[in-house]
């Protein structure tokens, strides 16, 4: 009789170790689930931020490089006196006039404001950024084609 109590016991271990295994694997599982739910939905916002802050980026240059009332073009040449206007207006208005939610600047090689060298006009980044979509345009500065970069971003 004492061989078959053994037995007895050991199939009762058995059978909880069995239960355990089989409640592992679900939260296993489980686990695999939501992290595959939550990076297919993390990938899509950031392409959909990204989309966005290029689109923004392309509409505000559109509009800088016109010349219209927010723009500093003038005969298709980068106008001095509009650039100096634009550059002294305070930065919620330039952005405003831009049609933008972002933040931005931008630059060309050789630019001046009132006489004086400038490396950019608007909102240098100087936070960390959650995304950040640079714009390149031609313009004619001074006579000169120059590559105008356009920058506007998220911050964190």
């Amino acid at each position: 009789m004492g061989q078959f109590s053994s037995i007895r016991i050991n199939e009762k271990s058995a059978q909880a170790w069995s239960l355990d295994l089989v409640v592992a694997s679900m939260i296993f599982l489980a686990g695999i689930v939501v992290l595959y739910v939550y990076a297919v939905n993390y990938s899509s916002q950031t392409k959909d931020q990204l989309n966005e802050l290029f689109y923004d980026g392309n509409l505000a240059s559109q509009i800088l490089l016109s010349e219209s009332e927010s723009g500093i073009l003038s005969e298709g040449k980068i106008n001095q006196t509009k650039l100096d206007e634009f550059f002294n207006s305070d930065y919620e208005t330039k952005r405003k006039s831009l049609g933008l939610n972002n933040d931005f600047y931008f630059m060309f090689d050789g630019m001046e404001v009132n006489g004086t060298p400038v490396s950019y006009i608007g909102k240098i980044n100087d936070t960390e950024v959650s995304s950040l979509v640079r714009i390149t345009r031609l313009a004619v500065y001074k006579n000169t084609p120059k590559k105008l970069d356009f920058f506007v971003w998220n911050e964190k």
